[in-house]
């Protein structure tokens, strides 16, 4: 029992002490010295290089990209919950890729529900200043925004958010 009461005591003796320590006017930092939030902000962020690509929210909060697909301009949704790259079937026709509705089965499951359509291969996808060659992808009945998912974003790079835009850093 004395050795409880002596660590209660040994305990309140040195938080009388910290106390009186931390709350001396020499304790307190000086405001004028400490850096400003832009300060600190500019010593942890990478300075941006010409191989970053800056993607800024559109007025419906959404990231939209321009590709060029099979060489034809092509918007895509940057959907990085998306798994793989997604074409609507209009813009599939025109680009030039077969698509055989017939063929097409449950393939997807999207916000609204199973997205049926055909896994297809595209020749070439130009984004973000790189190019890539036979891409993995589906053709999705009902698709609205072609999606530009994981399966192309891991290999562009880093992707990251910063407020009100996406960076993709060139690895």
């Amino acid at each position: 029992m004395l050795r409880l009461l002596s660590l209660a005591l040994g305990c309140i003796v040195a938080m009388a002490i910290a106390a009186t320590v931390l709350t001396s006017p020499s304790a307190k930092p000086d405001a004028a010295k400490l850096p400003t939030m832009a300060q600190a902000a500019a010593k942890v962020r990478p300075p941006a290089s010409i191989d970053d690509t800056e993607i800024a929210r559109d007025a419906s909060g959404k990231f939209h990209l321009g590709a060029m697909v099979n060489g034809q301009d092509t918007q895509f949704l940057l959907d990085t919950g998306a798994d793989i790259v997604a074409l609507s079937v209009a813009d599939a026709e025109r680009l030039g890729i077969d698509i055989d509705r017939d063929a097409f089965v449950p393939i997807a499951e999207t916000a609204s529900g199973t997205g049926n359509g055909a896994r297809i291969r595209i020749d070439r996808i130009e984004v973000a200043g790189q190019e890539f060659h036979d891409v993995d992808a589906i053709v999705i009945d009902g698709l609205r925004d072609n999606l530009l998912g994981q399966s192309l974003l891991r290999r562009l790079g880093k992707v990251e958010m910063q407020g009100d835009k996406i960076v993709i850093r060139r690895s």
